[in-house]
């Protein structure tokens, strides 16, 4: 582990730093730890940009995992399974979309109004 690194960017499960002195970025995800050269940070970030997360969500609607979108990981055996959330998260944490607040439309508001 390197004790020279700066932090890139945190969110609320995870933190990206890179230390100056091995040239390694470190992203902690959960309880997930990468330690990744430039070129391969990039490669990932273009992975999970181009996530098609609606396929995957139609392809498993009737799994019963909550987490249904497949980040595959160096070997074809190893993959990492996150829901729509998790994929925003990381995709703030690796600098390529501000995380949105997502309104809610009429229709998701459960409210009864009585009147008085």
């Amino acid at each position: 582990m390197c004790n020279h690194f700066k932090i890139m960017n945190r969110s609320k499960n995870g933190v990206l730093t890179f230390c100056n002195h091995s040239k390694l970025f470190q992203l902690i995800y959960n309880n997930l730890c990468f330690e990744l050269y430039e070129w391969e940070l990039e490669a990932l970030k273009e992975y999970i940009e181009q996530l098609d997360i609606s396929y995957w969500e139609k392809q498993l609607k009737n799994w019963n995992q909550q987490r249904k979108i497949p980040i595959s990981v160096g070997k074809k055996h190893f993959i990492i399974l996150v829901n729509q959330e998790e994929v925003d998260e990381l995709l703030s944490l690796l600098g390529l979309e501000k995380q949105k607040v997502k309104l809610l439309s009429y229709q998701e508001i459960e409210f009864q109004f009585i009147e008085n």
